[in-house]
């Protein structure tokens, strides 16, 4: 597969270097978000909670690792 860039990529978006490469990580803001829940509940969910990863000083969350954590939550 070839890609070819329109501008470099040191000037594109967040949301267009996700859309080029299909991989979905969020940072813990938008992981609240997506979640429904308050950045302090992943910030003291750090056993229990979705998997992350530390990047430098960030955090990471993979989004297939989120949803997945979030079906392991279901109540039946």
């Amino acid at each position: 597969m070839s890609i070819t860039l329109t501008r470099p990529a040191s000037r594109m978006t967040i949301a267009e270097v996700r859309q080029l490469t299909g991989s979905i990580y969020l940072d813990r803001k938008e992981t609240a978000v997506y979640m429904g829940v308050s950045e302090k509940f992943l910030a003291t969910h750090l056993r229990d909670g979705p998997k992350r990863m530390r990047v430098g000083s960030k955090v990471l969350y993979r989004l297939s690792d989120v949803e997945s954590y979030m079906r392991q939550m279901e109540v039946r």
